[in-house]
Formats: structure tokens, sequence, C-alpha cells
């Protein structure tokens, strides 16, 4: 089967190492030039995912005309802040193409779910369906274990997406709630930052461990605000995605928390960042959103003082901890 994959970062590398070892013939669309000499002549992605060498199935191009030619099922793994102004750009060929989203986030301005910005500009699509779970992309590319989640509203799309990604190292489920699953896949990226903090702070497991509680009933009362289901939060895009976005050690966001629980700036954290840290990008969604919803978040909202207006982090945590009493709600 033909594959066009773009976005040639670590996960999108790391996605269509996946798919060349389950037989697929992948042709990664490759933004950067500079990166696209690199692949051509080494064939290892060496700004992005380092230590893997492509397979002779994945091949590579700079023409998105050239990509949609290829195949009827485009997977995209661009970042979220570029996911529009790529889809433009591609839009006049995906007519009739399948689309399978690996992008996480809400778009900054329009506050926008991934795959709504897709449908926005994509143009007359076969369907579009969303990929989100616990998957670091190294683990991926060394074919560790991993469970991921397709959604979409076509149930024969997701079964279709199911089919062609799903083996014995990389277990795909699918499911029906699309909004719960684009919504636990981009604030888990916000809540991993506030992880971070902790971790950096050293302010102990307890806490984390509330943290993490409290986060998910935010992102929980979000999605049910969007009209996501509950018990979607409680699967692979939410809990899961969760708990290894906050903890896991190759966490971009976790990584960005520690580095501002030190006294650094956020956008000279971002600045000597190579990669993307999608939190930082979702953290001004997410708190508009709260705020155009009615919905009550309050870590959601210290999170974005502290990144957006400088509120001193011991002064944002006193602040969480001196909220009212209230009953329990999850």
């Amino acid at each position: 089967m033909k594959i066009g994959v773009i976005g040639a970062g670590a996960w999108g590398t790391a996605f269509s190492l996946h798919l060349a070892r389950r037989g697929h013939h992948v042709l990664l669309w490759v933004y950067e030039p500079e990166l696209y000499d690199i692949l051509q002549e080494t064939r290892e992605n060496t700004l992005y995912l380092p230590g893997f060498t492509l397979p002779e199935r994945i091949t590579f191009t700079r023409s998105l005309e050239a990509l949609t030619a290829f195949s009827g099922d485009i997977v995209v793994g661009t970042p979220s802040f570029a996911l529009r102004k790529t889809i433009q750009k591609a839009s006049a060929w995906l007519s009739g193409r399948r689309i399978l989203l690996l992008t996480k986030g809400f778009e900054e301005n329009t506050l926008l779910r991934m795959s709504e910005v897709v449908g926005e500009v994509a143009g007359d699509t076969a369907g579009i369906g969303v990929l989100s779970g616990p998957s670091f992309a190294g683990e991926v590319a060394r074919a560790a274990f991993t469970s991921v989640v397709v959604s979409s509203t076509d149930k024969d799309l997701s079964r279709h997406y199911q089919k062609m990604i799903h083996d014995d190292t990389f277990r795909v489920y699918t499911a029906e709630d699309v909004i719960g699953v684009e919504v636990g896949g981009a604030m888990k990226n916000v809540m991993a930052i506030g992880a971070g903090i902790i971790e950096g702070l050293q302010l102990g497991s307890n806490t984390q461990a509330a943290f993490t509680t409290r986060g998910l009933a935010e992102i929980k009362r979000l999605g049910k605000a969007m009209g996501a289901k509950e018990t979607t939060f409680l699967g692979l895009s939410g809990i899961g995605d969760l708990v290894l976005t906050s903890y896991g050690g190759l966490s971009r966001n976790r990584a960005f928390g520690i580095e501002l629980s030190k006294g650094r700036k956020p956008d000279a954290i971002i600045a000597s960042q190579h990669q993307v840290v999608e939190g930082y990008y979702t953290i001004n969604a997410a708190y508009t959103l709260s705020g155009r919803l009615g919905v009550e978040m309050p870590i959601a909202e210290e999170l974005y003082k502290i990144v957006f207006q400088g509120k001193d982090l011991l002064k944002s945590i006193n602040d969480i901890k001196k909220r009212g009493l209230k009953e329990e709600e999850v």
C-alpha cells in the first residue's frame, strides 16, 4: 500500500518508519531544504530523529502535488501552528483523499480543533480521521509496544486506518468521539508543562498526583462543554496520553515546565528548542476557550499567567492552594 506523509519532524518520521515496517511504501514530504538533502544523502533524520536509518520503502519529496498524487491516504504530522498554511498549499490536490491527522492542539486564533482546520481548508476530501494516544516518537521508531486510538465520524474510515496501521507492536483502537480524542490530545500538552514545573520545584509525589487528577478534571470539563463524551478522557487519548506526557522523560512539554522552574523566560526556552513544544502554543487557546465557554479551569488559567503574563511560579501555586472549599468534581 502507498501512503503519503506530510511532515518530517520526529513524529512524522517515526510514523513513516512504522508504516514501512508494516510493508507500506511511504512518500515523506519534507519542509526544510537542508533536511531533504540530509535524508537523500544519509537516510537518517539527524535534525529530529537521529539514530534511525530509514528503509528504502521510504522516499522523500518537497512537492505537495507529488505527495498527493502518490496515494489516496495522506497522513499529516505538521506542528499545529503550521497546519492551516500547509493544508492550504496542498488543498488543490486533496480532493478524494483520505486524511489522517497526527497533529494535536487548537489553532491559536480561531480556537478550532485540528480536524476542523483541515475540514475548513482541505476541500472535498474522502474523510478525516485523527490519531492520538501515548506515543513518544523515539519509542515508536524503535518498535516499543505502543497503543493509540483512531477516531473519525465515519466508522469505515476508522477501521480502514486501524487495518492500515495496526500490528503486534502498535495496537490501534477505534473510537467515535472525535472531539474528546482531540481535546485530550491537545490539553495533555498544557498540563504536562505544569507537571514539569512541579517536578522542577521538587514539590513531591503527593503534589504531582493531585495535580494530574485535577488537571484531568479540567480537561474533562472543557471537553464536555465542547461536546465530548466524558468516558473518552479515561482512555488512551485522555489519561493515557496525559500520564505519558506529564511524566515521561522524552516529553518536551514536561521539559519546558522544568526549565520554567529554573527561572528561565518562556520565549528564551522556546527559542533554544529545536523541536516544537506544542503545549506552549495551546495554553493561550485553552485559556481563551475556557473563558468563552464559561468553564472553570484554574490550572490552565495559572499556566497562562505564568507563560504569557510573567506571573511568579510560587505565587501561582499559592493561589491554587488557597482556592475555596468545594466538593470534588470528577
